[in-house]
């Protein structure tokens, strides 16, 4: 008997995150609408939403439309006010500090030049923090959640590797405390890349029921994630994913991480815009995201050989997708970070390459490259956002 009534608490348990999760994931969802999907009776549901409002977890809003005759249904969603966590998105140009929502809202407040020296940028960090952590009042903040340009360990929270900024084995947790030593919720850090990739798998329909995918982070450098078997891979030493790092030209330039011709050095936004540069003066733009999205413009205008350096750029990334897709036979391939500014007939271009370079029995289940459904800041922060709050519902709910 006592078996079965442990047994019973953890399936009320599992059956309670689980109403919880969708409404979290599915803002504006209705009880018949959980019901379906879950197969709980709407009695079970009714009674679960019933507990997480009374928890004030969630809020009914207004009523859906609905073809049908009898009264429309009511709309789900989870209270914005009962949880926020600090994000971070620490970037090789700039670091983003924000606000995120239990509803998967962002409001992002502070951006600051990101420090190349690790001391100083967990001092100026840590200011903003305090702030932001004072300007709340601290009430709702249940987590911290940082997204890094590089590998993170991020069961023990250390900084393993950033190869822009040369940092090392740096105990982030330890660095946190000692500037904020009064800090007592939970911390979370992990690669941008696999945080971009999470926040897609919750809210791209485009990947929805897919399990295996490949996700390529083009920014000042190049990055990435692997979805496997409906997981994000992070490998035994959370270095899984580093595809800009993979040699393409053997003797080519040398790269941060000290290799030589790593796919970033041919196709990341800096070097791009450092190769208009190079021949046609300098970009407009205090930094390269700034000269990247004048360099897309000036090539849209057929300005100079913008164009040509554009179309450089793309011929690369298809030739480094093609590896990635005869190596791991993915569903999906999305191009994140700025892939997010290019137009349409940037994704045929590199579709072209792909259709023409890749093993064709790879091509039967591979969709058309995918635009991801967030810019590259908006995706960090979300999945750090999401990293918190998946953390907060498993203990909120009990």
């Amino acid at each position: 008997m006592k078996i079965k009534k442990i047994n019973a608490e953890r399936m009320g348990y599992s059956n309670k995150l689980m109403v919880f999760n969708l409404i979290r994931y599915y803002s504006g969802i209705s009880r018949n609408e959980i019901s379906k999907l879950t197969g709980l009776d709407k009695s079970t549901v009714t009674k679960i939403t019933y507990d997480l409002i009374s928890k004030n977890l969630i809020v009914e809003g207004d009523r859906k439309s609905s073809k049908g005759v009898g009264r429309k249904p009511i709309r789900l969603e989870a209270a914005k006010g009962v949880a926020a966590s600090i994000v971070v998105k620490v970037g090789v140009e700039k670091t983003v500090v924000g606000l995120g929502y239990i509803n998967n809202s962002i409001n992002k407040i502070v951006e600051f030049e990101t420090p190349k020296n690790f001391n100083v940028f967990i001092s100026k960090l840590a200011v903003e923090i305090k702030r932001i952590y004072e300007n709340a009042n601290g009430n709702n903040i249940v987590g911290l959640s940082f997204s890094f340009p590089g590998m993170i360990d991020r069961e023990n929270l250390v900084i393993e590797y950033v190869p822009h900024f040369n940092w090392s084995e740096i105990d982030l947790k330890e660095a946190i405390l000692k500037e904020i030593p009064h800090c007592d919720k939970p911390i979370f850090a992990a690669n941008e890349a696999k945080l971009a990739l999470q926040a897609e798998m919750y809210f791209n329909k485009n990947i929805a029921n897919l399990n295996n995918g490949v996700y390529v982070f083009i920014s000042q450098g190049i990055g990435g994630a692997l979805l496997i078997d409906g997981q994000i891979h992070l490998g035994p030493n959370f270095t899984a994913g580093e595809f800009g790092h993979m040699s393409i030209e053997e003797n080519g330039e040398k790269c941060f991480c000290n290799n030589q011709g790593c796919w970033e050095t041919f196709a990341s936004i800096d070097t791009v815009s450092k190769i208009y540069e190079y021949s046609n003066g300098r970009l407009e733009g205090n930094n390269y995201e700034e000269k990247f999205r004048n360099l897309l413009i000036k090539a849209e205008k057929k300005e100079g050989n913008a164009d040509e350096i554009i179309k450089q750029m793309l011929y690369y990334l298809g030739v480094g997708t093609v590896n990635l897709i005869n190596i791991l036979n993915p569903e999906f391939v999305i191009f994140g970070g700025y892939g997010y500014l290019f137009p349409d007939d940037y994704f045929t271009e590199i579709e072209n390459i792909i259709k023409t370079r890749a093993l064709k029995p790879t091509l039967k289940s591979l969709k058309k490259p995918l635009r991801p459904v967030f810019d590259i800041e908006t995706a960090c922060l979300t999945g750090a956002n999401l990293r918190v709050m998946d953390d907060f519902a498993e203990k909120a709910v009990v």
